[in-house]
């Protein structure tokens, strides 16, 4: 029984990660799309990091797009961790890493929101980029959608 309850763990992970891969892929080639459209080379789509780097210098700022994904990462590689050892210091860390996780989305949604803007799309599109990027991505690369330059930086936005 423990051999089989493994090999069926694995396959899911197997199915997870190529599943994983496969939407990444999709995503990665619209961004490509729309990374041309913005007057960036394509292929700097496809690293992950830097092409949110340099989408928040298009779209927003490149500073916050940054800061949004390294709080994303401290949030999941130390916080998390060290808010699983329990007691007082845990405890200190769950709640930090709730703020972080809120952080993340509150800065992902104004990206998405910064992303359809400088494209000429409205709300109902920056929800999409949200929560269906590998989708809306296609659709930024693919239409019809001409890039309209910095909106965050033309609205004149503090923040």
């Amino acid at each position: 029984m423990g051999a089989t309850f493994f090999a069926a763990f694995v396959a899911f992970a197997v199915g997870i990660v190529c599943f994983s891969a496969i939407i990444y892929i999709i995503e990665a080639i619209g961004m490509f799309k729309s990374f041309e459209k913005m007057g960036l080379e394509g292929w700097k789509a496809i690293i992950p990091f830097y092409n949110a780097y340099l989408y928040g210098e298009k779209v927003w700022t490149a500073n916050y797009g940054l800061f949004v994904w390294v709080v994303y990462a401290v949030n999941i590689l130390v916080i998390s961790r060290i808010a699983q050892t329990g007691g007082f210091i845990g405890g200190l860390f769950g709640i930090i890493g709730f703020v972080a996780t809120v952080i993340f989305v509150v800065g992902r949604a104004r990206f998405c929101y910064w992303v359809s803007k400088s494209f000429g799309y409205e709300i109902p599109f920056a929800v999409g980029l949200f929560f269906l990027p590998f989708v809306f991505h296609l659709i930024v690369g693919f239409g019809d959608a001409k890039y309209r330059g910095n909106a965050f930086l033309e609205s004149g936005s503090q923040y």
